[in-house]
This record gives structure tokens, sequence and C-alpha cells, in this order.
């Protein structure tokens, strides 16, 4: 069986161009959004995931780790609120094949704090930095 504990002195390096001290996800939680509404997709679900957005960007330098997946992806064309989380938070994770399937292109929301990666890598980083905030 895998231990999950965090090794503080690790360095995980997700792709070459980019690594993510897990040591810093000690103090911070790693929130991982999942769709595009909250609870069910209806008109309310969509409004609490708004207030969840604009919350989380207010408390955002608690945040160690955003990451985008799945059809949460589609906000990245819809969400102001989104895109102004990725610029504040330290780090997003955004899974580039949850990004083709859904036809977002990734380009203008790249940058050195957000990363397109694929679900394999993502999928380590979650197991990697705990705390987390899962919102689906």
């Amino acid at each position: 069986m895998k231990d999950n504990n965090i090794n503080t002195d690790l360095n995980i390096e997700l792709m070459t161009d980019y690594a993510i001290d897990v040591s810093e996800s000690a103090n911070g939680l790693c929130v991982l959004i999942k769709h595009d509404y909250y609870s069910t997709d209806n008109d309310n679900g969509r409004a609490m995931l708004d207030c969840f957005l604009n919350s989380l960007t207010v408390s955002s330098e608690r945040i160690f780790l955003l990451i985008i997946t799945d059809s949460a992806v589609k906000l990245l064309d819809t969400s102001d609120k989104l895109k102004a989380l990725i610029k504040a938070v330290n780090m997003t994770l955004i899974d580039n094949d949850s990004a083709a399937y859904y036809d977002v292109v990734l380009d203008s929301y790249l940058s050195d704090k957000a990363h397109a990666v694929p679900m394999s890598e993502i999928t380590d980083q979650i197991i990697e930095s705990r705390p987390g905030l899962i919102i689906e």
C-alpha cells in the first residue's frame, strides 16, 4: 500500500519546464473544480458555484494549488471569477484532455502560474497535495 504522507524535502516535477514544491502545500489547500456547476446542473447550481469562486478568490492566499478538470474547463471561456481566481492563486493545473474534449483552447489561459497537463499528472498531484477541497 502506498504511503501518501507528504515528504517536505520532495520536489514533484510534473513537466520538464516547471516543478511544484509540495512542502508548500502543507500550509495551503489544493482545490479541485470538476464541473461547470455545483451540485446539480441547473441555474441554482451555477449560482452556487459562482459564489464559491468569489469566496475562493477572496481567500486565494490560502490556496496552494487550483486544479481544473472535466467540464469545469468550460468555465475558462465563460467565468470572469474563475479567471480572477487563476491569477490570484499560487499555481493552477488545467487538464488538457478535458480541454480538448470540450473544445476549449487553452493558449490564452496559460502563464507561469497556469499549466496544461494530462490527467495522469493531475492525479499524482491530487495524491501529493493535501488537504484538499473538491467542488463538484
